[in-house]
């Protein structure tokens, strides 16, 4: 059985590690009480969201709280809630709903149809739920293998993370990050019929749920061959579903299985860059200056880009350091771990518009787990404080853009 190596001696203020699993089985389920500290980040998070979105909405004309469910992507979630996908691709208006999976849509619609809520309403509602739920399934994930205090720090960066305020629109962040984290949690106690679950959830709701899906293989396969087990096989069966039946619906509808791929070149003709984007990105930022015509976005994706190195730096520390090592020579960053982080972080750099990197680089939440070990206990907040102002900032600039709301037609 193996045993934990004594954790070294750290200077005062950092956190103290803890070991992945104990030797002897998983850590205790958590308690209400602990739950409810992620939960009071979130919170409190969106009541920073919701202040500064009501401010905006007493100060600009036609800007009304149901912005946040329907403006920029959210609109195409709706389009898609309410009458579903075309039967063919082609232009609608500047893009395509093709691009878009049926996993929030239809939790959407769902929802509408059971509460009598409208659309945008249901849209909302969700979308804070989801919200939520990433943020206790991202705890959860992080706690298992490193224990409270760290899954602590990481919620708080990630609901202060400068991109969070999607949190609270219509958008699939928050459900795929509940699906994934609570991926990542199920493999780490070897429930893997959950995990597989998990993945298929994920697959529906963004194409990076096959980075999931990708999790979930590489220790099921082999937990099944050594273990001779049937459990691990049937979780490896289960996770790609939800990405296959999308490509199969798409394959029958317009003739594609990669009909979401198709799809985007409705959009400025784009396409895969080959991660170039937030490299480009870096070196115009650098080049313009602070008063660049895009220095903002290009700035924030070379943040992304940035933070993306160090993050895999500093996880990569974090299983090598005494005390979360196990004596057989295991990380206690588990291989899961890391093809979904790498795996989140290449979807993220093959985006073809700079505005989109920083938003889907935050599906890479052990970055989060990193940067919350690296942190000292006393710079904590002061990071923290930082990234909620630069959000607060994007939330407003997000807002002064958008033009009065059309509520769907139907309810």
């Amino acid at each position: 059985m193996a045993t934990v190596v004594p954790a070294a001696s750290a200077p005062p203020g950092t956190i103290t590690r803890h070991p992945p699993r104990r030797a002897e089985g998983p850590r205790p389920p958590a308690t209400v009480r602990q739950l409810a500290r992620p939960a009071a980040a979130y919170l409190a998070s969106r009541a920073v969201v919701l202040t500064v979105t009501l401010v905006a909405a007493g100060t600009t004309p036609g800007l009304h709280l149901r912005a946040l469910g329907s403006m920029f992507d959210g609109s195409w979630y709706l389009a898609i809630a309410q009458h579903g996908y075309p039967h063919r691709l082609f232009q609608e208006g500047d893009g395509s709903r093709w691009a878009f999976f049926p996993g929030f849509p239809l939790v959407v619609r769902s929802l509408a149809t059971v509460t009598g809520l409208r659309l945008i309403d249901a849209a909302l509602l969700a979308a804070f739920v989801f919200g939520l739920t990433s943020a206790l399934a991202i705890w959860l994930a992080v706690h298992e293998l490193f224990g409270p205090r760290l899954a602590d720090r990481t919620v708080l960066l990630y609901v202060c993370c400068p991109t969070a305020y999607v949190l609270s629109m219509a958008y699939t962040e928050g459900l795929f990050l509940t699906a994934a984290a609570l991926c990542l949690y199920a493999i780490s106690r070897r429930a893997w019929v959950g995990a597989g679950l998990c993945a298929c959830v994920a697959g529906l709701t963004r194409n990076a749920g096959i980075v999931v899906v990708l999790a979930v293989a590489v220790t099921a396969l082999p937990a099944a061959w050594q273990g001779r087990r049937l459990r691990p096989l049937i979780g490896a069966a289960l996770a790609p579903l939800g990405l296959v039946s999308f490509m199969a619906y798409g394959w029958s509808m317009v003739g594609t299985p990669l009909a979401f791929v198709s799809a985007e070149r409705f959009w400025h003709g784009q396409h895969f860059v080959w991660f170039t984007t937030p490299v480009v990105a870096l070196l115009a930022a650098l080049g313009q200056g602070p008063f660049g015509a895009s220095f903002v976005p290009d700035a924030l994706a070379a943040g992304a880009l940035v933070f993306g190195f160090l993050g895999l730096w500093w996880l990569d520390r974090m299983g090598r350091e005494p005390g979360v090592l196990l004596d057989d020579g295991r990380s206690s960053v588990p291989a899961a771990w890391w093809v979904y982080t790498v795996g989140a972080l290449l979807v993220a750099y093959s985006a073809y518009f700079t505005d989109s990197i920083p938003r889907y680089t935050m599906a890479a939440f052990p970055l989060f787990a990193a940067l919350a070990w690296r942190v000292r206990d006393r710079a904590l907040w002061v990071v923290a404080a930082g990234m909620a102002v630069v959000q607060v900032a994007l939330l407003v600039d997000v807002l002064s853009a958008v033009h009065p709301v059309v509520d769907p037609l139907v309810p």
